[in-house]
């Protein structure tokens, strides 16, 4: 057993080396040669789409096989309450967290009233054909100009919540509410959810037939399972092959998005991106400590068994496509049962978006700063109310693609009286940049809460 720990931890960091190389190298080129990033930017993006190819099919199978299973066994309605327990108990601390460091470190007041930020949206909005407005750095106008900027009914706030993020096949409401989230969880049509890679959707229908199937006789219920399960393993198998072009589509994809363009914004937003990288880092390893104390796992080797589905999480913003990589780390190197992690982790990443109730409770808090001035009193019932709307926005942006989700910082700002307008401009810049950072809380608290419930779960039984 000794002789054989030394050659598998070589074999680990022998894959981890490229990653690493990869995502570099992908930096280095999006940074110094802009034209080869951008060239190799869509090969990066076909391969994001290969590596989503099978997610959808994976999560509908992972959750009816498990599911069916767990009804058959009379065990879903006691299991149900803790998954929801576990779920709520995760997010509210998250958003807590994300609440106080953006309290403590007054993420957003230094950029009130700064001229190199009205600078920045003022170019935003030329490059979005908007109008033009006065500039904000002249000498004695910077309060009148910030003012222009963003209140009143021809700012540019103003105008881009009228308009609001839509494009076609994406309807969102000038004032998101949750019925946003009711309408992507129920399809009309199965096949076109499958399209739309509408993945609250799949799970709906995934939960509702690992449910009926648990019903079904005996003969037929393991029958069918089986079938499904077959499945399962034959789309991991897939995954498996597309991973080994892993480092290369990192590469492809690093390179895309640095060249892409968002590291000009740096110098303006560099607060608010060391505070995201601060609270996301400390989240992460309060994660790695629970995790030690549930499985005995020293934290080093939580950190060396997650790597790749946390790196896979950082360099594509998605949750999704580290799910497969997520599932193995958890079973082969956390130890975790099969069953359990086919069921809690697909779930925890689809109805669990811890990352984004710390995204949004902290992009809150700036929000919050950024339009209020210095003596802005905030209280106990203002701070829970941003706690508890935070983990709603997260839920809610979970049926949206793409910077669409800033738009749910209606539901935590509205209640509070603060226009989310403001918030929302200034975000538009800085999210690509901190994206990654929070994509990677959701993966890592997923992990943490499967971790937790099999646990839990498997004391109980």
């Amino acid at each position: 057993m000794s002789g054989a720990e030394p050659r598998a931890g070589w074999g680990s960091l022998r894959r981890l080396i490229p990653i690493v190389i990869a995502v570099g190298a992908g930096v280095a080129l999006g940074t110094w040669n802009e034209p080869v990033g951008n060239f190799l930017g869509p090969f990066g993006r076909l391969y994001l789409s290969l590596l989503l190819m099978c997610v959808i099919p994976i999560i509908g199978a992972a959750v009816v096989s498990s599911l069916g299973r767990l009804v058959a066994d009379h065990k879903l309605g006691r299991n149900l309450v803790v998954i929801v327990l576990v779920f709520w108990i995760g997010m509210l601390l998250a958003a807590a967290i994300g609440t106080t460091a953006g309290w403590a470190t007054g993420v957003g007041r230094d950029l009130q009233m700064s001229p190199a930020l009205g600078a920045l949206l003022l170019e935003m909005e030329s490059t979005s054909g908007g109008g033009v407005l006065g500039d904000p750095s002249a000498p004695g106008a910077e309060e009148a100009r910030y003012v222009e900027l963003f209140e009143g009914p021809g700012s540019l706030g103003r105008r881009l919540a009228d308009s609001g993020p839509r494009s076609p096949g994406n309807e969102v409401e000038e004032n998101p509410r949750l019925l946003t989230y009711l309408e992507k969880l129920i399809p009309g049509n199965l096949i076109e959810a499958y399209l739309e890679d509408n993945y609250l959707a799949v799970l709906f229908f995934s939960v509702l037939l690992g449910v009926a199937l648990g019903f079904v006789p005996a003969a037929t219920r393991d029958v069918a399972l089986g079938v499904v399960e077959a499945l399962f393993d034959s789309l991991l198998r897939i995954i498996s092959w597309v991973i080994w072009l892993l480092p290369a589509g990192l590469l492809c994809i690093v390179a895309g998005q640095v060249a892409g363009g968002g590291l000009e914004f740096v110098s303006v937003f560099r607060k608010v991106i060391v505070v995201s990288l601060v609270t996301t880092l400390a989240t992460m390893g309060l994660f790695t400590l629970t995790i030690w104390r549930i499985r005995g796992v020293a934290p080093l080797r939580v950190l060396r068994e997650l790597r790749e589905p946390l790196l896979v999480a950082f360099a594509t913003s998605s949750s999704f496509a580290s799910i497969p990589a997520a599932m193995v780390a958890l079973k082969r190197g956390l130890g975790l049962r099969k069953e359990n992690v086919n069921l809690f982790l697909p779930l925890g990443i689809t109805l669990n978006p811890i990352g984004s109730a710390l995204f949004f409770s902290l992009s809150s808090i700036f929000a919050v700063q950024l339009h209020s001035g210095p003596e802005t009193a905030f209280g106990p019932t203002a701070a829970f109310a941003l706690i508890f709307g935070s983990v709603l926005a997260g839920l809610a942006a979970m049926g949206l693609p793409g910077v669409s989700a800033l738009w749910m910082l209606g539901l935590v700002l509205e209640p509070i009286g603060v226009p989310p307008e403001v918030g929302i401009v200034a975000l538009l810049a800085v999210a690509p940049i901190i994206d990654p950072l929070f994509t990677m809380v959701n993966v890592f608290g997923n992990c943490t809460a499967t971790c937790v419930l099999d646990r839990v779960l498997s004391d109980s039984g």
